[in-house]
């Protein structure tokens, strides 16, 4: 009987290595159910979530924040934040703040993911103006190769005038 191709693995590995590689190709993902979006206040630990698509936010402080699943298996796992806003500044005018940042993730153990808390603060209203924004957050392989984003959208209010 000829040995299996190098890449082929056999029953009882493949029974070994099924979770391992079930986590390895979910790559980097939320944690959980609420755990990328963005929070009223800004304690890290988000206990008000409002969600990716947030819509005009209240006034006050929010941040933007993401618990990650990393898988256990590998290194050089990223993931890459983006955000772009279009702002009406008071004086009616519109510029753009565009914001990119990419971090290095790793595999925390099974009982919490990995936190970027705060990838981004955001105050409502802005005293620059109403700021509409759409951010994105997408896990980076080690190879290179972009996995599916995560996004949302928010709005912050003009500020009142005087």
């Amino acid at each position: 009987m000829s040995p299996p191709p190098a890449n082929a693995l056999e029953d009882w590995e493949a029974a070994l290595l099924s979770e391992p590689l079930d986590d390895l190709r979910a790559g980097v993902r939320p944690y959980g159910e609420d755990s990328v979006g963005i929070c009223q206040g800004d304690d890290k630990d988000c206990p008000d979530f409002i969600g990716l698509d947030a819509g005009t936010l209240a006034e006050g402080d929010h941040i933007l924040m993401a618990e990650l699943a990393v898988p256990a298996v590998g290194e050089g796992w990223q993931v890459r934040f983006e955000v772009a806003c279009d702002v009406t500044l008071l004086n009616g005018k519109v510029s753009d703040v565009d914001h990119e940042k990419t971090y290095d993730v790793i595999h925390t153990g099974p009982n919490r993911g990995y936190r970027l808390s705060p990838l981004w603060r955001i105050q409502s209203p802005h005293p620059q103006g109403e700021r509409r924004c759409t951010w994105a957050l997408t896990p980076v392989r080690p190879d290179g190769v972009d996995g599916t984003p995560m996004h949302g959208a928010y709005t912050t209010q003009m500020p009142p005038t005087e």
